[in-house]
């Protein structure tokens, strides 16, 4: 989930709870047409399921709250999360062709490509290689000379030799598709002697 995402999706869910405490102010006051503000603002029906599975209403609730701070423990990480590298947005295709690229708004046709789909489409061709179990690509700075930085995965039988011709083609191959030579490159590898064979 993005951070513009998880922003919408902590936004809905702040005007709802604002909404139902308005409701719950105004009907408490005595100011809601048809609502008896010494009524229950739970509705009957619920009020008998919650007294008839007494006491493990409270036991489900507890859990309930348990999994919503957890999910919201996790997307408050996902937000303010330090990322080790700066990650590269949002490409204008014409800074990269030499094109005219900061002359206003965009031509129709002209490609606007996410920073990060590059990196996950590098990360499929790197992972390509049964000796590569898992691949992560991050970029960094600005086009059309990036930073490159690649984490390697490899099999305990992985020939250092073959996965670093391997990462050479396929860096080569995303300089020549995305246009852009990257002006540093660092390629970490790690040996994970634990996992099982990959099998393709």
């Amino acid at each position: 989930m993005t951070n513009g995402a998880i922003r919408v999706f902590w936004t809905v869910i702040g005007i709802v709870l604002t909404a139902i405490g308005v409701v719950g102010l105004i009907a408490s006051l005595g100011h809601l047409a048809g609502i008896d503000n010494s009524a229950p603002l739970l509705w009957s029906g619920l009020l008998r399921t919650w007294r008839a599975i007494d006491p493990w209403g409270l036991v489900i609730l507890g859990v309930l709250g348990l999994l919503v701070a957890w999910l919201g423990w996790r997307m408050l990480g996902w937000v303010i999360r330090v990322r080790r590298y700066p990650v590269l947005g949002d490409l204008d295709l014409r800074s990269i062709t030499r094109q005219t690229a900061d002359t206003g708004p965009a031509p129709a046709g002209v490609t606007h490509v996410r920073g990060t789909r590059l990196a996950r489409g590098l990360e499929r061709d790197l992972a390509r290689n049964p000796q590569v179990r898992r691949a992560s690509v991050r970029l960094a700075g600005t086009a059309p000379q990036p930073e490159l930085w690649i984490e390697l995965q490899l099999s305990s039988r992985a020939a250092l030799t073959v996965v670093r011709e391997h990462v050479s083609a396929a860096v080569e191959r995303f300089r020549a598709t995305s246009g852009m030579a990257p002006h540093r490159l660092e390629v970490t590898a790690r040996i994970d002697a634990a996992g099982p064979a990959r099998v393709h």
